[in-house]
């Protein structure tokens, strides 16, 4: 008996001196592994530091989440679901089916990272909404001066459209665009920026030229992608009609401003212990 116990209070020595070395940065008693930082640089193509400025911040996040007491119901993530079903014309289960064509998430890994998100918006507004005013009309002309590159869009979209009923082959065909798949079909197609659904304009302008779009639902059956061959030079916006989304921006500017100092201030009152980082 007293060998065995030996056995278990050396194994569990070795267990602890296993995690200890695995250990990278402890944010107030908080432990980040080199694993975490490891998966964030692979995930986000960002160097070791950044990895573990991200990290760090997120701890102090989610701290300050428990310490502020914030919440986020079942209900309230159901409502959010339904919501960007509906701004996106589908049904719950086909936004649950396009979330795991595009990202590869489950239905619960969804709902988790959907909740996390919730939540720092929660917190974000907390620590945001008695820090910002209301930007003047002068403010707001210059904001749209300074960023031309946001309140301007390409005219209309040289695209070739894919679609198909079955997702395997359309995946093949993206693949190998040269590949004759019968169900897949392709057709060229000029869409003009104007005439797009919100949600289809900004995947497109978030697509580089060359490359594919993800596979999403196609609203006729089956399934679509849009290769996008080209774009119009961008058109500027007047700034009367683009003058709600030059405040929303120049707002979310501050507000992300506001933030960082924030937790800037926060990382320099936090207990932070760097022990070492990942090389790269």
């Amino acid at each position: 008996m007293r060998f065995a116990a030996m056995w278990l209070v050396l194994g569990a020595i070795l267990a602890w001196a296993g995690l200890v070395d695995g250990i990278a940065i402890v944010v107030k008693e908080k432990p980040i592994t080199l694993y975490d930082i490891e998966q964030v640089m692979q995930k986000e193509h960002v160097s070791a530091k950044q990895a573990a400025d991200y990290l760090i911040r997120s701890t102090l996040e989610a701290m300050e989440i428990e310490k502020r007491g914030i919440r986020v119901s079942e209900d309230e993530v159901n409502r959010r679901v339904e919501q960007m079903a509906a701004q996106n014309g589908m049904q719950v289960p086909q936004l649950y089916d396009a979330v795991w064509n595009t990202q590869h998430l489950t239905r619960d890994a969804f709902r988790k990272k959907l909740r996390k998100m919730m939540l720092t918006q929660k917190l974000y507004a907390k620590i945001a909404m008695s820090s910002l005013e209301e930007p003047s009309e002068d403010e707001l002309k210059e904001y749209y001066r300074l960023h031309p590159e946001k309140f301007s869009h390409p005219k209309s979209f040289e695209l070739t459209v894919y679609t198909s009923v079955d997702k395997t082959d359309l995946q093949r065909k993206i693949a190998n665009p040269m590949r004759y798949l019968p169900s897949v079909t392709m057709q060229s197609a000029t869409l003009d920026y104007a005439r797009l659904e919100p949600q289809l304009a900004q995947l497109l302008l978030r697509t580089k030229d060359g490359t594919f779009t993800p596979i999403l639902p196609d609203p006729k059956g089956g399934y679509v992608a849009f290769y996008v061959r080209a774009r119009s030079m961008p058109v500027m916006l007047p700034f009367d009609r683009v003058k709600s989304q030059v405040q929303q921006e120049l707002m979310a500017d501050e507000r992300e401003q506001t933030l960082k100092d924030y937790f800037n201030r926060a990382r320099m009152n936090a207990e932070i212990k760097i022990l070492r980082l990942p090389q790269g």
